[in-house]
């Protein structure tokens, strides 16, 4: 690596996703691509992909002039659509039936443990009743043992955080388990959805601890001695030891940084961004160079949380989905495979069992399926798994892909191998989108022969040859990414794309219904990142008549985009009236009375702004110096207007934006 120009010192990205691990090197002063380099994941260990991809780009670096390390991943987005995460107990704080219902929590985690005590506030913070801490310390007793986390949420903990506060701390007090409390993620009232935002950051505490750990143990093995941080998923930065409390702030990291990312490598101000990676596709919009925030919190996998992030649709799509068929039709996603041309190269014993499936071949369910064990987590948790579980694990082997059809028999055994997939003890290995891309020669970087092999296997169930089959796979791929695309583009205006006859033509290619020829024009240019972008997106492109940019290093914008983050924080206070002269500014704190409107919204700024130089300072913390932050400050009041003057203040809603660059 040249080391000139590097003056001002460098910046240091990360990403790290299901299949790939990225690394970049920007100059910090103009934030170009010095260096970029591709490792695989590994998920059982995540330093050793990390390292493998720092050791393509570090090798002639001076590592005195890194003067920041900041991380992208996917890994928790990826856990929340294929429902993975570990089991936790939920401690719900003056909860009625209806309000735990609400929660999704029951439907969404088949293993978590929920349970509801009395105690919590009331909308002015007031104490409804009193916390019921026997209940919670039998709760503890009986089901710390079994669980991973704890999750509390308590009724208008915004308003006053005093019961979330004590079960934290008798939970800290009895046992060894992280405990995650509502208050400290979101400021919205509403419980359930705040309950459920809990739970998931609670199912997600391993998981980020230890990337941020294998980014620790990598970066310092090679004597970069920096400052680490995260990209969140409203695209900001914030330090890696904040944001290890709440790793539900890093779903969407990837696409949030990936936007930022595509922002600087294309040079574009007004674009749709579509990140394409292994396990989904992240499709968002930038309008005069700033990102759409989604309003009520982002949604993922079919779950709306209460987490502040940029507003982009996550689907089930990438290159290494799950490709099933019917005979008829071929389906995508959503839950993630193991490609087989990948898993062949260091097992090449799948491509002799996948001839073996040709001269007898299986249910079509079953057809070059694998399932690969992961790591070392197994041991650990064989306290935790039901007897038909153990038997299963049994069967498979600790070195090597095992073919489903040796390790399962039956709906209940199958049933059971589902669920140790979604506690991450198991991976599925099968046929992709990767793999024929492999077959249609689009793709080489993996063993292609075991790609040939499954093509025909598969092609077996349809008719197909291995050729048309794999072909049909890709088409289909370039079919849901159009549709992913234009879901964004129409803005809802066109309801169900897939199902819109006269759309779908377009977007599968066959451009005529009945005697009517069907073309689509996309005005707004698309930039697509990620690392199978360049295989589909030019197709995708044509289908739907869109300027496209492929930029240069678009396969690692995300650790572009992670790299060039700034650190942002975002607070709310309000004021409500009672009449005139009788003002409240509601704070998580409780509420200061006021008897002037003017003097009460000064009174709510200042909080703001007191709280926002806080948390500033906490997600900067660990980086020597940031930037002059700069403050924006926006009111909405909502007025009588008979009333003359200010007297007539129903509410005001108070927003503040800190925003700075870290310097290292």
């Amino acid at each position: 690596m040249n080391r000139t120009d590097l003056d001002e010192g460098v910046l240091l990205g990360i990403d790290t996703g299901g299949t790939y691990t990225d690394a970049v090197v920007l100059r910090a002063d103009d934030l170009a691509v010095v260096a970029s380099a591709k490792a695989l994941t590994t998920p059982d260990d995540l330093a050793i992909g990390v390292s493998n991809a720092l050791q393509a780009i570090t090798d002639h670096l001076d590592v005195d002039t890194v003067r920041l390390v900041s991380i992208s991943t996917t890994l928790a987005t990826n856990a929340v659509v294929e429902g993975q995460g570990g089991a936790i107990l939920v401690i719900l704080v003056g909860f009625d039936d209806a309000m735990i219902e609400r929660t999704g929590i029951g439907a969404a985690f088949a293993d978590a443990v929920v349970v509801n005590v009395a105690g919590g506030h009331d909308h002015y913070g007031h104490e409804r009743s009193p916390l019921d801490v026997d209940a919670i310390q039998l709760a503890l007793e009986e089901h710390a043992g079994s669980v991973t986390a704890v999750a509390v949420a308590s009724t208008f903990a915004v308003r006053n955080a005093t019961h979330e506060h004590m079960v934290r701390d008798l939970v800290l007090k009895t046992t060894d388990l992280p405990v995650t409390v509502s208050s400290a993620l979101s400021e919205s009232l509403d419980a359930p959805r705040r309950a459920l935002t809990t739970a998931l950051n609670a199912r997600l505490l391993a998981r980020i601890s230890g990337l941020i750990d294998a980014v620790e143990r990598s970066t310092r093995s090679r004597g970069i001695d920096a400052p680490i941080l995260i990209a969140k998923g409203d695209g900001s930065l914030a330090a890696a030891e904040s944001v290890a409390r709440r790793p539900i702030e890093t779903v969407l990291s990837g696409p949030a940084a990936s936007i930022v990312g595509a922002a600087v490598l294309s040079g574009l101000e007004d674009f749709i961004l579509s990140d394409v990676g292994g396990t989904t596709t992240d499709v968002g919009q930038v309008r005069s160079g700033r990102p759409r925030l989604v309003s009520d919190g982002a949604r993922v996998g079919g779950w709306r949380t209460m987490v502040e992030a940029i507003d982009v649709r996550t689907t089930g799509l990438g290159g290494d989905s799950a490709v099933t068929t019917d005979r008829r039709e071929i389906t995508l996603g959503p839950s993630r495979r193991v490609p087989l041309s990948l898993i062949a190269v260091d097992h090449r014993m799948v491509i002799s069992a996948l001839r073996e499936q040709l001269e007898t071949p299986p249910s079509r369910d079953d057809a070059g399926v694998f399932v690969l064990r992961r790591g070392t987590g197994i041991t650990q948790s064989d306290n935790t798994l039901a007897q038909t579980e153990r038997r299963i694990l049994e069967r498979t082997s600790k070195d090597a892909p095992t073919p489903v059809i040796d390790v399962v028999a039956g709906a209940v055994e199958r049933r059971s191998l589902d669920r140790l997939v979604e506690r991450g003890l198991l991976q599925f290995c099968g046929f992709t989108p990767s793999d024929a891309a492999h077959v249609l020669g689009l793709q080489d970087n993996w063993e292609g022969d075991a790609a040939h092999v499954a093509a025909e296997l598969m092609a077996w169930y349809t008719g197909d040859t291995p050729d048309d089959f794999s072909q049909r796979v890709w088409s289909e791929m370039v079919r849901r990414s159009a549709a992913c695309v234009l879901d964004v583009a129409f803005d809802d205006e066109a309801g169900d794309v897939l199902g819109n006859r006269v759309v779908d033509t377009a977007i599968s290619g066959r451009q005529r219904v009945s005697d009517v020829g069907v073309t689509l024009q996309t005005h707004v240019p698309v930039v697509a990142v990620g690392g199978p972008a360049g295989v589909y997106y030019p197709e995708v492109a044509t289908r739907i008549g869109a300027d496209l940019s492929l930029p240069q290093d678009f396969a690692v914008a995300n650790a572009v985009g992670a790299a060039a983050g700034q650190v942002v924080v975002r607070t709310r206070a309000e004021v409500h009236g009672d009449g005139p002269g009788q003002y409240r500014v509601i704070t998580g704190d409780g509420t200061i009375p006021s008897a002037d409107a003017l003097e009460a919204i000064d009174h709510a700024i200042e909080y703001a702004r007191t709280l926002a130089r806080k948390l500033l300072r906490e997600r900067a913390a660990g980086v020597v110096e940031i930037g002059e932050p700069t403050e924006v400050v926006d009111v909405d009041r909502i007025d009588d207007p008979r009333a003359s003057e200010d007297q007539g203040l129903y509410r005001a809603l108070i927003d503040l934006e800190l925003r700075a660059r870290p310097l290292g």
